[in-house]
């Protein structure tokens, strides 16, 4: 914005030396200098409110939450993001998305995470869970709605939403949504994917089955033959013993 600060509207060369001068000169100069005053501090502190600053100004603390506005055409160099550590936990635990990029827990029995506060439907949402898991005996339950790639997450069983771990150990999970959590995906960044899962399929198929799933049960190999669209049978079995 262009300032209203008006630099000109002050006589420099007034009062002249060595002569009477009229008071109107020193009223109009005194009423500019104030409004400019007025001016100033008025665009200050707008720019104290909206600008990003390195450090809180004296007496503040500093805040850079830019209500949504958009940054671009920007290089960025050394960033870091911030890292929640939620403890030793077990239950529900919830992963507000505001807190941080990056959140950790370990657990002490069986845990389910719950997400809040992704950004606004239209905008990607990414948040990195970093599991440890202290036992194989404790499990891992995700939102039923984490439905894109969940399938091949290896352990996971797409009745419950329960991910099942052969040891104990540390396993990172990425999340991303863009629709404010509605359906979320899932990326396991510390284990290979696997397509095959333990459940038995629908005569049909089931919502988030897509092509190239392998399931297994007692008796038999199910292939997926194409993406579930709600009524074509996608599912081609074999039994186990002939393979």
């Amino acid at each position: 914005m262009a300032s209203n600060i008006n630099a000109n509207n002050i006589d420099g060369t007034y009062p002249i030396a060595g002569q009477d001068n009229d008071s109107q000169g020193f009223r109009d100069n005194f009423t500019n200098i104030k409004t400019n005053f007025t001016n100033a501090k008025s665009e200050i502190e707008d720019l104290q409110s909206k600008v990003v600053l390195k450090s809180a100004l004296t007496g503040t603390s500093l805040s850079n939450a830019g209500g949504g506005s958009i940054m671009s055409d920007f290089q960025l160099q050394d960033m870091s993001e911030t890292r929640v550590a939620k403890g030793t936990v077990s239950g529900t635990v919830t992963i507000e998305y505001t807190g941080g990029s990056y959140q950790t827990l370990t657990t002490s029995g069986n845990v389910e995470i719950t997400f809040t506060n992704f950004s606004q439907s239209g905008t990607l949402s990414r948040i990195r869970v970093e599991v440890t898991i202290a036992s194989a005996s404790h499990t891992l339950t995700i939102p039923s709605a984490v439905t894109i790639g969940a399938n091949t997450l290896q352990g996971y069983n797409p009745s419950t939403s329960v991910i099942t771990f052969d040891t104990a150990g540390t396993y990172i999970f990425e999340f991303t949504t863009d629709d404010a959590g509605t359906t979320i995906a899932v990326n396991d960044l510390t284990r290979a994917r696997t397509k095959m899962d333990i459940r038995t399929p629908a005569n049909t198929g089931q919502t988030g089955d897509v092509a190239g799933i392998t399931v297994v049960d007692s008796s038999y190999i199910y292939v997926c033959t194409g993406t579930y669209d709600g009524s074509t049978v996608i599912w081609k079995r074999a039994a186990i013993s002939s393979y």
